[in-house]
């Protein structure tokens, strides 16, 4: 029993070390902060949003994109906007798929404390049993 408890403590807390912060970021701050303010003023030429966004939901997308731009995956997402094939996107279809996109990160706003440890110590959880 005890080696069942422990091997799903393992299991957890190797799904749970992917969540954790990555502390040290992929490129220079100064390079991401640049990519957002060139998504900004090409989102900024648009005379109306495309249907199902309003402006609160695209604004929130770039306030969690820089929120977390010192996040690999956020950098990769944005280089990925400025230089890569998502680029080349019509400005309404870029738009639309920025969002998506950064959804799909599960973003939170704000700067909230952000995990970067995880341990796990089975004495303690089998002495709380």
């Amino acid at each position: 029993m005890a080696q069942t408890v422990y091997t799903q403590l393992v299991t957890l807390k190797n799904l749970r070390a992917k969540e954790l912060s990555q502390v040290e970021p992929n490129e220079n701050v100064t390079v991401t902060s640049e990519r957002l303010n060139k998504i900004q003023q090409r989102i900024s030429t648009l005379d109306s949003l495309p249907n199902g966004l309003d402006r609160k939901t695209v604004k929130d997308t770039l306030r969690k994109l820089n929120t977390w731009k010192g996040i690999k995956s956020v950098q990769k997402l944005l280089r990925d906007y400025t230089d890569g094939t998502k680029a080349q996107l019509e400005t309404l279809d870029f738009v639309t798929e920025l969002v998506q996109d950064t959804d799909e990160k599960n973003l939170t706003l704000g700067d909230e404390i952000r995990p970067t440890k995880l341990s796990v110590n089975l004495l303690a959880i089998l002495l709380r049993a």
